[in-house]
């Protein structure tokens, strides 16, 4: 690597930086990824200390954010002027979609491996742009006897095929596990 190259690619883990992405036909060109509960743990970045922070966490090659300077791992300190300090995936998500076709963030770059002691277990990260509500009927239910008990079975159909058999039971378990897990989603009233 020339001495030129080197000196560029330390330049940018001085400290924060602005950039500017257009949106095109494939959007900005970046994924956010980060924790789904506000505040947190301050962590060192560079010798400053930051609340947790959302990161990118994958640029499209050749695409707008690419093009603007952004890095994959690049820490996302503000969006459209407003800090994102301690703020949730789905806050700064909402905030990247309501800047329009010009996004203006401040971010900062860390080297490759601070990033694993910055960022927890992949666990605690979900990015709600991949979750979406699926509509589903179930038109018909089935009363069943198995090994001496009696229950209901409802019929599951997704776009007018039958997709599952599930008990009520089943349901209500399914449901409250994915409340533990993602706590930020609006979810529908669970019929009783």
């Amino acid at each position: 690597m020339s001495g030129n190259n080197r000196k560029r690619r330390e330049d940018i883990y001085k400290g924060p930086r602005k950039v500017t992405i257009k949106k095109t036909d494939t959007g900005f060109g970046f994924n956010v990824r980060g924790q789904v509960s506000e505040g947190g743990q301050l962590k060192s970045i560079n010798g400053v200390l930051y609340a947790p922070l959302q990161h990118v966490s994958a640029i499209l090659e050749n695409g707008s954010a690419e093009m603007a300077g952004v890095r994959p791992g690049d820490r996302i300190l503000e969006v459209n002027g407003e800090s994102v300090e301690g703020s949730t995936h789905r806050q700064v998500v909402e905030l990247i979609k309501a800047g329009g076709n010009e996004l203006r963030m401040t971010v900062i770059s860390v080297p490759a491996k601070d990033a694993q002691r910055l960022d927890p277990d992949d666990d605690f990260f979900y990015d709600y742009d991949d979750i979406r509500r699926i509509e589903i009927d179930i038109p018909e239910y089935e009363h069943v006897e198995e090994e001496g008990s009696k229950f209901v079975v409802y019929c599951i159909h997704l776009k007018g095929k039958l997709v599952m058999k599930r008990r009520y039971s089943e349901f209500l378990l399914m449901y409250e596990e994915l409340m533990k897990i993602f706590v930020e989603f609006d979810y529908p009233k669970f019929p009783s």
